[in-house]
């Protein structure tokens, strides 16, 4: 029997909605073990197991021959490409909500058993999935593994209580991190039909017994897991039962991707028996979220019903198109030519696609942006082409034309998927670093705070600019939260160490994703560091990133509301920009508005940045917020915002970021410069 990895990506896809009752985790892209292993059975070592994992929740999927997705045509680069692009698109493992389920069972064993370290992973002879991780990383990726996969060969619990009396095959002299692993006690989790498909473990760092009771307590959480994999395989069948009802209504979302992937997979086969060439499209309607607030969904899906005919109706070559996500379509149509010729068309069915639909009472201007690949010149199979379409709406220009796929595309992916794999590993092996930034008064240029700012130094990937890596890892878990950790944990350090000096203690200001915010464990995390560090949260300011679009502001200031209980205060960063709005405000428990720099480094040129400026700091007065302008770097700039009432001021005019043993003799100046004036026992608020 083929596994998962060996198969079609479409008909893999379509086979885990179809038989789930035996392979309920093959829609998340997990090859399924499809036997249990036999006393002494040789398990299949994993070459490439040197993946970053850290944190709390990691993810890790490695396949040792080819890639998952992509065809066997494709050249090497582009099948790496499509082992990442099809799990993002056809799977469910990345997303947080699905992922907090079995986060509950690894807080369960690691509060019972008191243990440091408490994962549960899936697996098969090829590749593993880490779908939950509660504590420390005691051993490296290799190392855990290999103990989870000896699971396999046993009935009841598998324990080892002191490894290096033992002499564990996962002991590597060489591997600091594996000499910290003592103690491992797992149970193997099986389907229904008795396939072992992963473990549920805990590790410590020193040695311990675990008697008859303990090892039925942890069989017994093994069995609340495979209760919840059965749970997820009777999703997993009603998704697909969804899936095909809702295949009758082109212009609804579809439950699952499958159909589309084996539409397109069904339209390239018939297209390459004719020796015909097919266009391959992911149009996105970028502001049909929006509409659908105004109007409601009723009216939307019946204007978007109105657009799709019209798109049939005047483009003859359109063979197909149907609604993917939220916001985004999927087509092909048929051409003749160059590539080049294909984007011609595509930019012509994405101009037509931009026209304004009239519904009853209201008018609906769509806006309409495109990418586009090209069969067979891109990819093979349903998942590969529709894959590298949206990666070329991704990386779509500033001009708004159709993107076409290209080589220069699928590089920019392999940065990408390099940084993530990269970053918690730098993280942990202090590769990243943070700069400080200093925060003055207007009034008298005394110092108020500072703004870490990540630094990332690759010995590989060279120096890596925040630019780049900041917004490849915010949508990523580990990573993003990995990051969020250090920099909270370096905030705290840098306080504990200048309250231990005197009172004079600036205000340290660190990045946070909205996303953050609204995980369950992020309060315990700051409880935990403030504790750790012995702090008090009142020093600590915590700035909501522009990239935090906010949906659900009751829920956000639920959780910034908890941040505050802690005596911090929130920021909004880049005031000003795209994503700004009046209700961040009036809305969210927050006290600093930090302008953004765009704005400010506009205002002594440009008069409508000057009024803009004008109007935000009046607006913040007017909830007696604190302003904080960013960015400033002439005095003109300065002496501007300083007219308009800004409280503080922040920029290269005064001070460029610095790193930490700068930063301290800073600190060190100020303190002495209060001291000098009497008032060295006034903390900066």
């Amino acid at each position: 029997m083929s596994t998962i990895a060996q198969m079609p990506a479409w008909r893999a896809g379509r086979r885990a909605c179809k038989s789930a009752r035996q392979r309920p985790w093959a829609r998340q892209g997990v090859a399924i073990r499809q036997k249990p292993a036999q006393a002494g059975e040789k398990v299949k070592d994993d070459k490439n197991a040197d993946v970053a994992e850290s944190g709390r929740t990691a993810h890790a999927r490695i396949v040792d021959n080819e890639p998952v997705y992509g065809g066997a045509s494709d050249p090497p680069e582009l099948k790496s490409l499509d082992a990442r692009v099809g799990e993002l698109l056809r799977s469910e493992l990345w997303e947080d909500s699905y992922e907090e389920r079995y986060d509950r069972f690894t807080r369960l064993v690691g509060r019972i058993f008191d243990a440091p370290e408490a994962l549960i992973v899936l697996f098969d002879e090829a590749q593993y999935s880490f779908k939950s991780r509660f504590g420390f990383q005691l051993g490296t990726a290799r190392a855990e593994i290999e103990l989870c996969r000896q699971t396999a060969d046993y009935r009841d619990v598998f324990v080892i209580e002191d490894m290096h009396g033992e002499g564990s095959k996962s002991q590597d002299a060489g591997d600091e991190q594996a000499r910290n692993m003592r103690f491992f006690a797992g149970r193997a989790l099986h389907t229904d039909a008795g396939a072992v498909v992963g473990c549920v473990a805990l590790l410590d760092f020193k040695p311990r017994a675990f008697d008859v009771s303990a090892r039925q307590t942890l069989a017994e959480i093994a069995l609340l897991v495979e209760e919840e994999f059965t749970l997820n395989e009777a999703l997993a069948s009603t998704r697909a039962g969804m899936a095909e009802l809702l295949d009758r209504d082109a212009a609804l979302p579809s439950a699952t991707h499958i159909i589309a992937y084996e539409k397109i997979e069904l339209l390239a086969e018939q297209a390459r028996d004719g020796r015909r060439k097919l266009g391959i499209f992911y149009l996105s309607v970028d502001n049909l979220y929006d509409m659908s607030l105004a109007y409601g969904p009723g009216r939307i899906q019946a204007m978007i019903n109105r657009w799709m005919d019209d798109l049939r109706d005047n483009n003859d070559n359109l063979i197909y198109i149907a609604r993917l996500t939220e916001r985004g379509f999927v087509g092909a149509f048929e051409f003749d030519g160059s590539v080049h010729a294909a984007r011609r068309h595509c930019e012509q069915l994405r101009a037509r696609a931009q026209c304004e639909i009239a519904h009853e009472d209201v008018h609906f201007s769509f806006e309409a942006s495109c990418g586009l690949c090209v069969h067979p010149d891109h990819g093979d199979s349903g998942v590969a082409l529709i894959g590298r379409a949206q990666l070329a709406h991704e990386n779509q220009s500033w001009a708004g034309d159709t993107a076409l796929f290209n080589a220069a595309i699928a590089k920019r992916f392999r940065r990408q998927a390099a940084l993530r794999t990269r970053f918690e590993s730098a993280v942990r092996n202090g590769d990243v670093t943070f700069h400080a930034q200093p925060i003055f008064a207007n009034a008298d240029q005394s110092l108020m705070g500072v703004e870490l700012l990540a630094r990332w130094q690759d010995a590989e990937l060279g120096e890596v600019s925040p630019t780049e890596f900041v917004p490849v890892i915010d949508p990523e878990k580990g990573p993003r939260r990995a990051l969020v950790a250090y920099a909270l944990d370096s905030a705290c350090r840098y306080i504990a160490a200048w309250q231990a000096a005197s009172r004079f203690v600036p205000y340290v200001t660190i990045n946070v994703p909205g996303a953050e915010v609204l995980q369950h464990d992020f309060h315990d995390l700051i409880d935990a560091t403030l504790a750790r560090h012995d702090v008090e949260g009142r020093h600590l300011v915590f700035e909501l990133t522009e990239r935090s679009v906010i949906r659900d502001f009751e829920r956000m200031a639920r959780g910034l509301r908890r941040l505050t209980e802690t005596g911090a205060r929130i920021a909004i960063d880049d005031f000003g920009s795209g994503y700004s709005s009046i209700a961040y405000l009036t809305r969210l428990p927050v006290s600093i508005v930090k302008l953004d720099k765009r704005v400010v480094q506009h205002i002594e040129h440009e008069g409508a940045a000057h009024e803009l400026a004008r109007g935000i700091v009046a607006l913040a007065h007017g909830q007696d917020l604190l302003v904080v302008a960013e960015g400033v770097e002439t005095q003109q700039q300065w002496d501007r915002i300083q007219t308009m009432g800004c409280e503080y001021v922040q920029g290269y005019l005064l001070e460029r970021p610095m790193p930490e043993p700068a930063l301290f003799e800073l600190v060190e100046q100020h303190r002495a410069g209060s001291a000098k004036h009497g008032d060295n026992e006034r903390a900066p608020e």
